[in-house]
């Protein structure tokens, strides 16, 4: 009998099923919660799993992640800090000297003040290092994009090139400098994306995830993709499940980027195994917070309304039409995550959403909205209208991640992200990173415990640890679409945690990534982390 058959009997802990309910004891057979307070007697052939004092919870979920993508952008060199032209250049030149070759390059989570400044010269600085490799480096936001001038002429990038909408292409004297930014960055991503193969990726896809593990999750939403394009590589996550390294449950998403590409989610259909599985579509319908390009109904500092993907019509062409998307979502059943940071972006979802319901009695797919910086009251009421088909993923990392942006947004700032709003209003909210978009420091969830029990500030609403816990475990397991996670009752999948002691126990303040210690996760019914074989 193989360790997830056997019967297991987890005793002697606080053994939470929820958020609050917790039990004396947790019967586990075929990797499923079997029963709850049992007579120890009568199991006397199941192998008994001593806490030994210790607290079990329902496995966590990041329900917003880019661990794939992560480790692609971050397999040539990790740029985080580098600001300028001569900064990345330098930085590009030692990572490349550590990737001899020809091989295309790819970097990381560069950041510049003004992204719409990139100009001939510092393409040149670039071009110098690089020469005819092609490279291509990604902002820290995932938004905007940094090629050479061999990898525009390798993707026929040219000042002729149509550009996708919601996209920009900076230009400087009529010639492109190179600086991609949102759906832009597909003019170079979907040519060049293929050339960075799996073993290429694949060694940065397990460090992230063992990381993921240690952290406490058990559970990813991994989008595997990004305004880039696709990054796809559910098929290595199964062969890493085959070979017996797979530490995560891993829900992924088909990123698309309009009508014309909608069906290609259909192609991921019928893949399932016990941890990788498909759970629907993803969509942006506005820019990067981070670089002021949240689609507002209010005019922000920079004297604009942000960027966005979609229109409510066809003025952007068919494609485009937030409408048609939706009703094509429903016709086929693919469930959808949307990329949403303004009211605006918010107002189009919702409207195309209602429209939809309306027409057929109400909404067959599960719609996920990702982010929501700046919802409003009315908004956020209604939300829960759609009768538990419209959810939530948050980020309460954001409040410190995404600190000072008043230069694009104002006082706006201050009060964005209202996560507690959110779930006091009744909307099922789940919990997530956005890592590698938010720096790793901030990603376990000790340390959201930590940030947003006190960390919000005066103008952010605190959570309560009942909230995050329950964010973490049956709101991102709404996220999925599916109903066999995010709780330890009878009939669900055997996805836990387990922490040195009861995190209702320890105070706010002390939150951090090690504090309380994780001391395993088991998904499944089977042990995939263990503090202490390490």
């Amino acid at each position: 009998m193989n360790e997830q058959t056997l019967q297991k009997l987890f005793i002697n802990g606080d053994i939470y099923q929820d958020a609050v309910r917790r039990v004396d004891n947790m019967l586990v057979k075929d990797g499923l919660v079997a029963a709850v307070n049992v007579n120890q007697s009568e199991h006397r052939d199941a192998e008994v799993v001593d806490l030994a004092g210790a607290a079990a919870y329902p496995g966590f979920c990041d329900s917003h992640v880019h661990l794939v993508e992560s480790a692609l952008m971050f397999s040539g060199a990790d740029l985080r800090g580098k600001d300028t032209s001569e900064r990345i250049a330098k930085a590009v030149a030692e990572a490349m000297a550590h990737h001899p070759g020809d091989a295309p390059f790819f970097g990381g989570a560069f950041t510049v003040t003004d992204y719409d400044a990139w100009s001939l010269a510092d393409l040149a600085r670039l071009d110098a290092v690089t020469g005819d490799r092609i490279a291509l480096i990604v902002d820290d936001l995932g938004h905007n994009m940094l090629v050479n001038s061999a990898a525009m002429a390798k993707a026929g990038i040219t000042a002729a090139t149509p550009i996708p909408s919601g996209g920009k292409v900076v230009v400087q004297d009529g010639k492109p400098t190179g600086m991609l930014r949102e759906e832009a960055m597909t003019l170079a991503g979907n040519p060049l994306l293929p050339l960075f193969t799996e073993e290429i990726i694949l060694p940065g896809t397990l460090k992230f995830m063992n990381a993921w593990a240690s952290m406490g999750y058990t559970a990813i939403v991994d989008l595997m993709g990004a305004p880039i394009g696709r990054v796809n590589h559910a098929d290595m996550c199964r062969e890493m499940e085959r070979k017996g390294i797979l530490p995560l449950r891993v829900n992924y998403n088909y990123t698309f980027f309009g009508l014309d590409d909608l069906d290609g989610g259909l192609e991921e259909r019928g893949k399932d195994t016990d941890l990788v599985r498909f759970i629907g579509n993803k969509l942006f319908i506005d820019g990067a917070y981070t670089a002021g390009q949240a689609w507002t109904t209010w005019e922000n500092a920079k004297g604009d309304h942000g960027l966005h993907t979609v229109a409510a019509d066809d003025s952007m062409g068919k494609s485009q039409n937030i409408n048609r998307i939706i009703v094509r979502l429903e016709e086929v059943g693919l469930n959808c995550h949307y990329h949403i940071q303004g009211d605006k972006a918010l107002d189009a979802i919702l409207d195309a959403l209602a429209a939809s319901a309306a027409k057929t009695g109400g909404l067959r797919c599960m719609h996920t909205l990702i982010h929501l910086a700046f919802p409003r009251p009315d908004q956020i009421k209604r939300i829960t209208t759609f009768g538990g088909k419209v959810v939530a993923t948050m980020q309460p990392g954001f409040w410190q991640a995404e600190a000072g942006l008043e230069r694009y947004y104002g006082d706006a700032n201050n009060a964005s992200y209202p996560v507690k709003e959110m779930i006091d209003a009744g909307v099922s909210v789940g919990m997530s990173t956005d890592f590698g978009v938010s720096p790793l420091e901030l990603s376990a969830p000790t340390k959201i415990m930590n940030i947003a029990m006190v960390g919000g500030g005066a103008s952010r609403t605190p959570l309560a640890m009942q909230d995050i816990i329950a964010g973490l475990t049956q709101g991102s397991a709404a996220t999925t679409g599916r109903d066999d996670c995010g709780a330890l009752y009878p009939g669900k999948k055997a996805d836990m945690v387990i922490y040195e002691k009861d995190l209702y126990s320890a105070p706010p303040s002390e939150l951090s990534k090690d504090n309380p210690k994780v001391l395993a996760t088991w998904i499944s019914g089977r042990k995939v982390f263990d503090s202490g074989s390490k």
